[in-house]
Order: structure tokens, then sequence, then C-alpha cells
């Protein structure tokens, strides 16, 4: 069996119908990394806004889910949804300063109250997205993989990781403290999401590969900027064998497929 990891999507239901069509992920199992709501419909050096879509991405990865017993994790931004539909006061904030304020309108919801927002995510037709959101795990893992939203805090073992490191940590998971990437102390391929790549490498292709050295068990970051403003945003999808090797790689960008 193979395993495919899919990156943030970001409203982007255009992108992934298509990456889904993609011939390495039609006998895989699909490991989703979370992020799946809010994003930005502008792209740098493009005239016309990117379609956002959220309700059309929850569609897709609830069938996956429902339908080929996929694996679906939980974001930040995902949890920012969860988090006010429990009428959480500071997740609403955030969720407002982090594209909120844009997303309820896509979804509907024309206040910024957050009582309004709570009780409309509670109701119908929101309601089904609020329950499946409410019940998605943070990590996946087998023997020889991990997937997880964000990172880990190396300080602490994997069964007692904080709830919000695994959905917020960068730096200190990806660097030590000179900065060159952290080892891997796991045991386990890593794959994560969060962190746009164009944010960490300029000339990276949806996709970047971290180890120490040579001998460290490598990690990968494939949020390809889905919806981010990025020229090359896009959604990744990286499919592993059970032990770890790479199998495929294949990215989308403005609904089209490209394949390594």
């Amino acid at each position: 069996m193979t395993y495919t990891f899919i990156g943030d999507i970001h409203s982007a239901a255009d992108d992934l119908a298509v990456l889904l069509q993609a011939p390495a992920l039609q006998d895989s199992r699909l490991i989703f990394l979370g992020d799946y709501i809010d994003g930005s419909g502008s792209r740098s050096g493009a005239i016309e806004p990117a379609p956002l879509d959220t309700l059309a991405v929850l569609d897709i990865v609830i069938d996956r889910v429902k339908q080929h017993q996929d694996i679906a994790l939980l974001g930040n931004h995902d949890d920012f949804w969860r988090q006010t539909a429990r009428g959480d006061e500071l997740s609403f904030q955030t969720w407002r300063l982090n594209g909120g304020a844009k997303s309820w309108r896509r979804l509907g919801i024309h206040s910024s109250n957050s009582q309004v927002v709570t009780v409309a995510l509670n109701r119908s037709p929101l309601v089904k997205y609020t329950r499946f959101l409410a019940e998605l795990p943070l990590t996946w893992s087998t023997d020889h993989l991990l997937a997880v939203h964000a990172g880990i805090d190396w300080d602490y073992p994997l069964d007692r990781q904080v709830r919000d490191d695994l959905l917020w940590i960068r730096d200190p998971y990806y660097f030590d403290m000179d900065k060159s990437w952290h080892r891997n102390s796991t045991g386990k391929v890593i794959v994560t999401g969060h962190t746009p790549v164009q944010a960490m490498s300029h000339d990276s292709y949806g996709c970047i590969k971290m180890q120490a050295d040579a001998q460290d068990i490598p990690r990968y970051l494939i949020d390809a900027g889905s919806r981010s403003g990025a020229a090359n945003g896009g959604i990744f999808a990286l499919t592993l064998s059970a032990t770890g090797a790479v199998v495929a790689q294949n990215w989308v960008i403005n609904q089209k497929l490209f394949e390594n």
C-alpha cells in the first residue's frame, strides 16, 4: 500500500478536483493534512481572482473519509471554525484576523458578531461541517510514518505533545539552534503542512525535504501555498511507500497538474 499526503487546500476546490485525478492517487490511501478552509483569491501576477469554495472542499474531503476510509487531520484554520462553534471568543477573534470575516460571508454568514457566527455554525446547512471538523484527529501514524498539520516539539515524546504545537509550531520544529535542520528523533518519516514552502525557500517545487545529514530520517513540508497569494501557489501531494520511500510527487497550480 502507498500513502499520499495532501497539503493545505484553503478552499481551492478546483485544484483539489484536478489533483485527485492524478494516477499516483488512484490506489493510494489519502492523508489530508488540514487547513481546508479560508484562503485568498488573489494571486501575484494574475488579473482574475482565483475561486474559493470552502464547502466544496469540505464535501470532497468528507466523501473521501466516508467512502474511501481516507484520513483528514485538523489544521489550525479548521480549529478556528471548531472552537468558534463552541463559543470560544479568542478563537473567534483570531479567526477574524486571519481571514475569518471573508470566509463567513462565503459561508452565508453576513455578520461579524461572535454570537451570530457561533449560532450559524451550529445550524443547517453548516452544522454538518462543524460536526465533521469536531471529530478530526491531530495526528496519524504507522510504524514508519507520522503526519501532523504543523509539527512537533522535540522536547516531548509523541504521546505528550501539546495541542497548540501540533497545530501551530514552526521554527522550533524545523530548525536547530544554529538554524540548520533539526534532527528527526522520532524514528518515523514526518510529513507536515502549515507553513507555505514559498516562505521558506524561493525555489521549492511545492515540497521541502528536511534532513540534518544523509543519515537523518527525512521530514517533508508540503504546504505548497494554496490560495496564499503566491504566483506558484497550489496543492501538493506526496506519495510514500509504507516504509517512507518517495513513490510520486504531484502538484496542481491553477488547475494544471504537474507530476514528478
